[in-house]
């Protein structure tokens, strides 16, 4: 019985230790900080606009928007839905890093319709 409750004491002391270390580490991000247009690094001609009531625009070349994507923020997430006639198509993108002039993002998601995947970290300047 004395094992038992020394083992718990050390369980329970362990995580005490470890919950403030654990809990400083969590990133959370604020809605206003994503407000703005940000461009691709590698090709400013894509953009995206988060705005504040919650809609997402976007800019590509010779191609015009047939949709507006909302967002919510969560955390570190940025949770994107889009409504398309009745079908409506959801997805996450993580945040890696946010500053006032750089946005660092990781997509991890299913293949587009024609097999591409946009699979990996992308970094967008603030315009």
């Amino acid at each position: 019985m004395k094992k038992s409750g020394i083992r718990l004491f050390t369980c329970l002391l362990a995580i005490t230790l470890l919950l403030p270390v654990v809990t400083s580490c969590e990133k959370s991000f604020k809605r206003d900080d994503l407000i703005g247009t940000w461009a691709y690094q590698d090709n400013t001609k894509y953009t995206i606009t988060f705005r504040e009531d919650g809609t997402m625009g976007y800019t590509a070349p010779q191609e015009t928007p047939y949709y507006t994507p909302t967002f919510t923020l969560e955390g570190i997430f940025i949770h994107i839905r889009v409504i398309i006639g009745s079908a409506a198509i959801s997805d996450v993108v993580e945040i890696r890093s946010l500053t006032p002039t750089t946005l660092v993002i990781y997509y991890d998601g299913d293949l587009l319709f024609d097999g591409q995947s946009l699979n990996g970290e992308y970094v967008l300047l603030k315009r």
